[in-house]
């Protein structure tokens, strides 16, 4: 059953035998009676099969699974275009956050300022806008607004600095 799954993964990946044996530092003999079921490839080979065929050992050893996991290293780690389209997503969800929240401040600092103009006294050291903002319920659409924000930022900043 291995030797049928390497032959398949060898073809799929467009290699031959001798090239599968080049790059396992094997001889082409060697993956020859892998495929025909004549031997077994020790632990580090089967090691090294599964990360230049990007499936997992698991794949590779057991019967009963069928499908290789395609996408996925053996480590289950996300790669090639479903690791940037994730990306893409985080990038574009900072992005979004970022942007109601900084449309949610303007709009509520604009809000408290038309609302401050209303005001015939203050409480605050900050005079009438102080107390339009600090002083009503404006401040908690404020807070959320600024938390959002910084969602954002905090998002971006992340996959700026990430390294995978």
């Amino acid at each position: 059953m291995i030797g049928t799954k390497i032959s398949f993964c060898r073809k799929k990946a467009g290699l031959s035998q001798e090239a599968l044996a080049t790059r396992l530092n094997i001889s082409r003999q060697a993956v020859s009676r892998w495929e025909t079921g004549e031997a077994v490839p020790d632990t580090e080979k089967i090691v090294q099969l599964s990360r230049l065929f990007q499936v997992s050992t698991d794949y590779l050893l057991l019967d009963e699974i069928e499908e290789p996991l395609t996408g996925q290293n053996p480590t289950g780690i996300q790669t090639g275009p479903a690791k940037e389209k994730r990306r893409y997503l985080r990038i574009y969800f900072g992005k979004c956050l970022l942007a109601i929240g900084l449309i949610a401040l303007a709009v509520i600092l604009i809000g408290a300022g038309v609302y401050a103009d209303s005001l015939t006294s203050w409480y605050t050291a900050w005079g009438r806008y102080g107390t339009a903002l600090f002083k009503t319920w404006i401040i908690v659409p404020f807070l959320l607004s600024a938390c959002i924000s910084a969602g954002g930022v905090i998002i971006l900043l992340a996959e700026y600095f990430r390294e995978d």
